[in-house]
């Protein structure tokens, strides 16, 4: 019998059109995945014949007809600013440094990277989340938004509570619908919301989810979009990274596009 693999489990969504909005797509590569930092960065680490960023930059680029990519890069960054250069010379793609990574949290790779960007609609990822189109086609660039998946998914450790109209509620530990760490901010007022949030010192050591939190006090409106793709895989530790790496070297197909 064939083994069940919790990677692949539905069809692919057909992509009608490229979004015709510009979109900023801020990628938060600062941190090392766990029992991971003798691969490098991870996005660096490869899938099959490709490297992580490549995958995401490819999704990003076949979605979105008009986009720009910040990188914000903490761990082995010098790296990972060489291989963009070199690479993605026609692509716009930036690179920020958050230089005392070791010693903030994502929520200061953030503020760096919203102080480079003027666009109103900012799509932000952890750049351990293995970008896909069909993740993208979820996104309405009309309105700002959250991606969950119902179902526990072991890749995902923040929780969210979405109330009876779709709304995000609430983000913490120990929730049954699991956050993407994927978050759509559309409009000015939302983007500037964000950053004013976070520029507060005690943010400098606190994680995304907390911002939420605070921008949901101030009655900031997210919609809620749930995940009916294909589980969201977040290689942010060695047993995820080999799992996917052997899925990826047994098919000739693009399992994740």
């Amino acid at each position: 019998m064939r083994k069940k693999n919790r990677f692949i489990t539905s069809p692919k969504i057909t992509i009608e059109r490229a979004k015709d909005s510009k979109v900023t797509v801020v990628l938060l590569c600062d941190k090392a995945g766990h029992r991971m930092k003798s691969y490098g960065a991870t996005s660096l680490v490869k899938i099959g014949t490709a490297k992580l960023i490549d995958m995401q930059i490819s999704s990003i680029s076949r979605v979105f007809k008009y986009f720009e990519i910040v990188v914000c890069g903490g761990f082995e960054s010098e790296k990972v600013v060489r291989y963009i250069r070199d690479k993605y010379r026609g692509v716009d793609v930036r690179f920020v440094e958050n230089q005392v990574f070791q010693h903030t949290n994502c929520c200061e790779s953030l503020r760096l990277s919203l102080n480079n960007v003027s666009n109103d609609k900012v799509l932000i990822c952890n750049g351990s989340i293995l970008i896909t189109d069909q993740l993208l086609q979820f996104i309405d660039d009309r309105t700002s938004s959250i991606i969950y998946e119902k179902h526990d998914n072991k890749n995902l450790e923040v929780g969210v509570v979405v109330s009876k109209n779709g709304r995000p509620e609430n983000f913490c530990y120990g929730i049954g619908k699991k956050w993407s760490e994927v978050l759509f901010l559309s409009g000015y007022s939302a983007i500037e919301t964000m950053r004013k949030v976070i520029s507060n010192i005690e943010y400098k050591n606190k994680f995304i989810f907390e911002a939420l939190n605070e921008m949901i006090k101030t009655k900031t409106l997210f919609e809620s979009i749930e995940n009916i793709g294909r589980p969201i895989i977040k290689i942010s530790n060695i047993k995820t990274y080999h799992e996917v790496s052997k899925v990826y070297a047994r098919t000739n197909t693009k399992l994740f596009n």
